[in-house]
């Protein structure tokens, strides 16, 4: 009893099979103890051998458990458990598959000691190969060697990608989640290997833990990402708040700019306070109502005002401004070393100021910038109604003079001295077009021009018009002084000797040149309209129906051949006319031959008609031709 007590003392201290066997041999040569004691040593050694593996088994089982059960990111997770399992199981590489039951196909999601990246991406059947039968949920599957297996069913591509990493031997566990199959964890060797029940076991095991613990991973995600978006959404609710009572406490400061009547210069005040940037104020002809810059900010970069007048951004600016207005919503201005956001005032289709923001903006300060236009809105027309208002007694006095109501001419010749026009004497009335410019700024630079002129000034339908004492020489400064100023104007006019009673013809001349100088695009110009005669109300007609090709109809084709054949048939032809169809002075005039002129004659009469000079065509040609040469020769004084 004594020596196999001392035998258990070995075995229970730990011994490996090979030391116990050899001291038992020698044990049994020394007739020490018998074969039966010797047996019974190797098999007590063998039982707890195997208990000391379960328990290190178990033990490394609750470690995994424990530390996958504590992670909280799913790629963590997986990366864990393929780690665990390589080193548990002692094979060359493991990884997790997961299935998409959409394309009813498995792809590995994480792995561990795969060498190739095509091993570590690939997609298969659910069902093909070890990966898919595992990923299928049936039941563990294994192959000692893959490529020789044909109990398997193979894919050439797959094949491929599992020779290039060289894996052989292949075990794989399905993942159960609530009673579904979510993939398969999988241990794989390079060389042929079978894996015994105790293996597999110990592989299945993992798989329950790995699927719970990602599912706890998953659910913590979306519980994070739900909280997240929760605070998100609170947040974003108590800015879009801090928003509003921003614009609130905007109505109010901007409501006391109005009442207070700090005009323009308040309003933009106010704005670059709020955005603290530079602020500029247009008109609807693009000139500069006000500016309000932060010098101290922007030492080295140049004002709006010359930014947006540059020529190189002349076309960028333009087209910024009209999908401002197309859109109702600011737009960006971009510049080589800037942007700069335009907000557009306007009341239905007309267009009342442009707001000019030096950026960049922020998504609050847009918002406000898009307030700010409405408030511009309101305070252009507030200024409007207060100028038209300013201006009534002016506007009735001109009104009754141009209309066709019986207003006794003395009460107007009253009324009109109150604005120092006398009721005799040499008169001129203008009437003026400037493209939507701010009409104050309108109004103070025609006073400028009339200098010590007495003169009754009123807007009717978006025109100025002026009733100056003197000759049309004074409108000629006015006009001088609009250029001067950038504000561009188109302008008709037409002088009276009559003093007042001559008014209302020389109201139909005004307005009947500057319809024609519009008509033919002879935009920025000044014209009497005392020299137009039939021509005259020949372009008022068109003006009034639109039809600015009829102007041309008859005379069209020397047109369209003198551009195809760089000849000069249009010019001979108004000549021609022009000479009381005089072949000599045609000639020169234009510089060539009486013969040249002949061939000329001849080929237009091909091209419209040899009728083209008889008396019930000429006039129509004529007038044709006038007006081409009008609009063709840039001399206002051709008029």
């Amino acid at each position: 009893m004594e020596t196999a007590g001392l035998w258990l003392e070995r075995i229970e201290a730990g011994i490996s099979d090979d030391e116990l066997s050899k001291a038992l041999d020698e044990a049994l040569g020394r007739h020490e103890i018998t074969a039966r004691t010797a047996g019974a040593a190797r098999s007590v050694n063998a039982l707890l051998r195997q208990q000391r593996q379960r328990e290190d088994l178990l033990r490394a089982l609750h470690e995994t458990a424990t530390d996958l059960t504590g992670i909280r990111d799913v790629e963590a997770v997986l990366l864990a458990i393929v780690k665990r399992t390589r080193i548990l199981a002692g094979s060359d590489m493991a990884y997790i598959s997961l299935n998409d039951y959409a394309r009813n196909e498995t792809y590995i999601r994480k792995s561990d000691g795969v060498a190739t990246e095509d091993y570590r991406t690939i997609r298969m059947p659910i069902g093909t190969g070890v990966l898919g039968k595992a990923a299928a949920g049936l039941s563990p599957f294994q192959t000692v060697d893959y490529l020789t297996d044909d109990a398997l069913s193979h894919l050439p591509d797959i094949d491929s990608i599992v020779s290039k990493e060289g894996v052989r031997a292949i075990l794989g566990v399905p993942l159960y989640l609530y009673g579904k199959v979510i993939g398969a964890l999988l241990i794989a060797d390079r060389r042929p290997r079978t894996y015994p029940p105790e293996l597999v076991d110990l592989v299945d095991t993992i798989g329950k833990h790995a699927a719970v613990a990602i599912d706890n991973a998953q659910s913590f995600t979306e519980a994070t990402s739900a909280l997240q978006r929760l605070g998100n959404e609170n947040r974003t609710r108590q800015e879009e708040m801090g928003v509003l009572q921003g614009l609130v406490d905007l109505d109010e400061r901007f409501i006391e700019v109005v009442v207070h009547g700090r005009g323009l210069e308040g309003f933009a005040a106010l704005s670059r306070q709020i955005l603290g940037t530079d602020i500029l104020i247009l008109d609807a002809a693009n000139g500069v109502l006000h500016e309000e810059s932060r010098e101290s900010l922007h030492p080295v970069t140049a004002p709006l005002s010359s930014l947006l007048t540059a020529k190189d951004y002349q076309a960028a600016f333009t087209s910024s401004l009209n999908r401002a207005l197309a859109t109702g919503r600011p737009q960006i201005f971009a510049t080589t070393r800037e942007d700069v956001v335009l907000a557009t005032a306007h009341a239905g289709p007309t267009h009342l100021a442009t707001l000019a923001i030096r950026g960049p903006l922020t998504g609050t300060q847009r918002v406000v910038a898009e307030r700010l236009a409405v408030f511009l809105t309101v305070l252009r027309l507030f200024t409007q109604a207060t100028q038209d208002s300013a201006q009534r007694l002016q506007f009735e006095v001109l009104d009754d003079l141009l209309s066709d109501r019986n207003v006794p001419l003395d009460l107007i010749q009253q009324r009109a001295a109150r604005f120092g026009v006398p009721p005799t004497g040499e008169m001129t009335l203008a009437v003026f077009d400037s493209a939507g410019a701010d009409y104050a700024r309108v109004e103070k630079t025609i006073r400028e021009g009339l200098g010590t002129a007495t003169a009754l000034i009123a807007r009717r339908r978006s025109r100025t018009y002026v009733l100056a004492a003197g000759s049309k020489n004074i409108i000629e400064a006015v006009m001088t002084k609009l250029k001067e100023s950038s504000i561009p104007t188109t302008a008709g006019h037409a002088g009276t000797s009559n003093g007042l009673a001559g008014i209302k013809k020389a109201h139909r001349q005004a307005e009947l040149a500057l319809t024609s100088l519009i008509v033919l695009e002879r935009h920025g110009e000044l014209l009497d309209g005392n020299h137009l005669g039939h021509l005259g109300l020949l372009l008022g007609a068109v003006h009034s129906n639109g039809d600015h090709e009829s102007l041309y109809s008859q005379i069209q084709p020397l047109i369209d051949h003198d551009a195809k054949h760089n000849t000069d048939l249009t010019r001979t032809a108004w000549t021609f006319l022009e000479t009381s169809r005089n072949y000599a002075r045609t000639a020169e005039n234009l510089f060539v031959h009486r013969n040249t002129v002949k061939q000329r004659l001849e080929r237009i009469s091909l091209l419209i008609g040899e009728d083209w000079l008889h008396p019930t065509r000429q006039l129509d040609n004529h007038l044709a031709l006038r007006i081409w040469h009008l609009k063709t020769s840039g001399n206002p004084s051709a008029l």
